[in-house]
């Protein structure tokens, strides 16, 4: 798929036939939130991922409906690869997330609005992959492109001692709540269908 060739996907295909599919910035920002959702059992956040992003008919596989969503998510790219742990059981420095949608809503919201005039909040659609192409692209000059820099710095790649202060202080600051991946939550709320998605 060619950002500036080929239109934009608005339906997957599943064992040979078409389903609408919401492909909204929105939809996939509230998908996170369904995912975290610590009322909700697995089994019920896969059934609600199904009806958020299927909005006229579900497919009758479930799995194959999340691997579709799954794949939007990544905008038609590949798996990413498995998050290696520490022995301690915390994810492995360098392979966090480095923002967050919806901790990070008021430094992206912003962004969007200096750098390209959009004001997210108003704009009545944009597809998933066109959000991520802009914020790709944000330049450094945004408070988010700054934040996900001091979160990503290798501390132990700092040699100047009041540099890795610095950047360790900031780094605490702009800290954010530790969580799986979106690939990694969908996987654990899929063994509630027998099968990881």
């Amino acid at each position: 798929m060619n950002l500036l060739l080929d239109t934009l996907p608005d339906y997957v295909t599943i064992d040979g036939r078409e389903y609408p599919f919401d492909a909204d910035f929105r939809t996939f920002i509230i998908m996170e939130k369904i995912l975290d959702d610590k009322t909700k059992d697995n089994r019920q956040r896969v059934l609600d991922l199904i009806d958020l992003f299927y909005t006229d008919e579900q497919p009758p596989d479930p799995q194959a409906a999340i691997e579709e969503i799954l794949t939007m998510y990544r905008c038609g790219g590949p798996p990413e690869p498995p998050r290696k742990a520490r022995k301690n059981g915390n994810i492995e420095i360098g392979q966090k997330p480095v923002f967050d949608y919806e901790y990070d809503a008021p430094y992206i919201y912003g962004a969007f609005l200096a750098q390209y005039g959009i004001d997210l909040n108003d704009i009545e659609f944009l597809h998933w992959w066109k959000f991520q192409a802009l914020f790709r692209s944000l330049n450094s000059s945004n408070k988010i492109v700054e934040i996900i820099s001091y979160r990503s710095t290798d501390l132990g790649k700092i040699k100047d001692k009041a540099e890795r202060n610095r950047i360790a202080r900031l780094q605490r600051i702009y800290a954010l709540p530790e969580k799986l991946t979106v690939e990694e939550r969908i996987a654990m709320a899929g063994a509630a269908f027998g099968g990881a998605f």
